[in-house]
């Protein structure tokens, strides 16, 4: 089976004891949050994948040194997320 992976620029914000909000400036309502990094990736990568597993025709990704951050420990860093394997756990399931 092919799968059909994308990758968009997050920005992870860190907001103490080790939590990061996590948001997609190319994807509309595309927020979320984990603790440490590792769980912040991956929660940002089913994020990304329940935001657009429906989706005809996907958002065109910004550039990374496009996006600017504030200076408060926020940083951008690429997700990837695969839509197939999102669209078979969420059948019939919209956002």
């Amino acid at each position: 089976m092919n799968h059909k992976i994308v990758t968009y620029p997050a920005i992870f914000k860190p907001l103490g004891n080790d939590i990061y909000v996590v948001s997609f400036p190319d994807v509309k309502g595309a927020i979320t949050e984990g603790k440490g990094l590792k769980d912040a990736m991956k929660m940002a990568a089913d994020t990304l994948a329940s935001r657009l597993y429906n989706h005809r025709k996907l958002p065109k990704p910004t550039d990374m040194n496009e996006i600017k951050t504030v200076d408060d420990g926020s940083f951008v860093a690429k997700v990837a997320a695969d839509l197939t394997e999102a669209s078979e756990d969420r059948i019939d399931y919209e956002i």
